[in-house]
């Protein structure tokens, strides 16, 4: 899950996808990690050699988590200077592309499931730039309204299909 904080000004919009799900299951994770852990620095008992590789496991399934989806994206609509501006952070570093809003031509809603999607924008060039770095799950439209109404389009929602290989 995705919380979408849209904060809009006169002349600008600012859209924050958190994914509060995928920082949540690095806090559980942390949290196992410390349990795991506590009784070994409090002197009470070592840690057994299965101990350790769960720790390890753990904190590679964290950090692989953490790297595929958590990372913060913003994307910024300043309609006064004509520019798009998105952003993503995460623990590979950070991302950023700025476009002209002239060369916005639609903006696409591709949906994976029924409150799964991911939202593109259609640039004149023929090239796609996703506003968020990951998919979304959302269960109304609202941000994507607010998002098209920024840009001035109408959304194209564009059924993605799944494959199994």
């Amino acid at each position: 899950m995705t919380w979408q904080l849209a904060h809009s000004g006169p002349d600008q919009l600012t859209v924050r996808f958190i994914p509060w799900l995928t920082w949540s299951f690095a806090a559980l994770v942390i949290y196992g990690i410390g349990t795991i852990t506590l009784p070994a620095f409090t002197g009470t008992q070592s840690l057994t050699t299965g101990e350790v590789v769960t720790i390890a496991l753990l904190i590679g399934m964290m950090l692989f988590t953490l790297v595929t989806g958590g990372q913060l994206g913003i994307c910024r609509i300043d309609r006064r200077n004509g520019k798009i501006t998105v952003t993503s952070y995460g623990l590979l570093g950070r991302a950023r592309q700025e476009r002209s809003l002239a060369d916005v031509k639609g903006l696409e809603v591709r949906v994976l499931r029924r409150a799964q999607y991911r939202l593109l924008l259609a640039l004149r060039s023929g090239e796609r730039l996703p506003l968020a770095p990951f998919y979304l799950v959302s269960f109304n439209d609202r941000g994507i309204r607010r998002i098209a109404a920024a840009l001035g389009v109408e959304p194209e929602m564009i059924q993605e299909q799944r494959s199994f290989r």
